[in-house]
């Protein structure tokens, strides 16, 4: 039987959310789930010369509703003709993030000409993540930089955040996600969150690493194996200033082609600001043009599956095929007993020159 979930993600500006999306869709299709996002509505309509400066906040927010559940109901007649039991669909703020744009007596009116009453929302949606604002607590990470549309002062943003914690206060399964010193961190408590609600295994951040010998034989076992995956990953790192780590990344499942950008600040030996976001196709092409021609780009395959409730990740580069990087999660144990059908050449977990950029740099095991 075909499982769909509908998950809101929402929170005030600069929370996380766009990164949040760029992890889960990743994340959760390596665990054998489809993922389709519905992007931000108001995002799209202000990118598009639509917004309240134009319209006024009151007609704007009739746009986004409109809009919001014409894009709701496609993506859930989408998830109930795609192939595969277990669909997620990912609602970058859901209808309850209108109202608090306009207060309740107006969002009540606005729904009106819907048909709809603000009672009947909490239903359509299974789970809410709501990622805090970066602007309470860590405002030297708030910015305007990975979203053309946003416009909100700090002060702004945390009313916005208080707004979407009260509009979302009656939901049965919502979820609050803090800010963390590390950012990294606070973006695994929200997947966490999620797979805990969906009774799944958690992503780990840590793993194991092994460099093993890959075959033909190999490669047909692990398609044996629960939640098997594959994709073809090719990945650019591009120019950037010393502390800074970037790279563009497209991610063939299938059909479907992911495109990702990620960018690395590191504030110290200890710690690192990290960002994702996903590319349109024009976006991917255009950040090639910033590509570091000094280091090599990284073409390879990922096979990822679970045996025995561990969720292991195999890569095997184009330079060498004949072994393999795999990771096995850790899920807290001294040691990893693998499958005897797994031929182990060296441990690699603590060994900087098997990590993607230095494999990238050397082209060798």
């Amino acid at each position: 039987m075909k499982s769909i979930k509908r998950i809101v993600f929402t929170g005030g500006p600069c929370s996380g959310k766009t990164t949040f999306t760029s992890k889960a869709r990743q994340i959760f299709a390596e665990r054998g789930y489809r993922v389709i996002v519905d992007n931000e509505s108001a995002t799209d309509l202000i990118s598009g010369g639509i917004s309240p400066a134009t319209l006024g906040m009151y007609e704007f927010q009739k746009y986004c509703i409109a809009l919001q559940l014409k894009k709701e109901e496609l993506c859930l007649k989408a998830a109930q003709e795609m192939s595969g039991d277990k669909v997620i669909v990912f609602i970058d703020r859901g209808l309850f993030d209108d109202m608090s744009y306009v207060g309740e007596e107006a969002f009540r009116e606005i729904l009106k000409e819907f048909d709809m009453k603000p009672e009947e929302i909490n239903g359509r949606y299974d789970m809410v993540v709501h990622l805090v604002t970066s602007a309470k607590g860590k405002e030297e990470a708030y910015t305007f930089a990975n979203n053309t549309a946003r416009y909100e002062t700090i002060e702004e943003a945390r009313r916005a955040d208080d707004l979407a914690l009260e509009a979302w206060k009656d939901h049965p399964n919502r979820v609050i996600i803090g800010n963390e010193d590390i950012f990294e961190v606070k973006m695994l408590k929200a997947i966490q969150s999620v797979f805990e609600y969906l009774g799944d295994a958690y992503p780990i951040e840590k793993y194991h690493k092994y460099l093993i010998e890959v075959d033909e034989d190999l490669l047909a076992r692990v398609a044996q194996e629960a939640n098997y995956s594959d994709a073809h990953i090719i990945q650019y790192y591009l120019l950037s200033d010393d502390g800074y780590e970037k790279r563009i990344r497209e991610r063939h499942i299938g059909d479907d082609v992911l495109y990702t950008y990620s960018e690395a600040n590191y504030l110290s030996t200890h710690e690192r600001i990290k960002t994702d976001r996903v590319l349109t196709q024009r976006q991917y092409s255009d950040y090639q043009r910033q590509i570091d021609h000094s280091i090599e780009m990284t073409d390879k395959m990922r096979y990822s599956f679970i045996i025995d409730d561990l969720f292991y990740k195999l890569d095997v580069y184009d330079f060498d095929k004949t072994k393999g990087i795999l990771a096995v999660a850790d899920n807290g144990q001294e040691s990893v007993v693998l499958p005897d059908y797994i031929r182990v050449v060296k441990d690699v977990t603590d060994d900087k020159n098997y990590k993607n950029y230095y494999l990238a740099k050397t082209r060798k095991y």
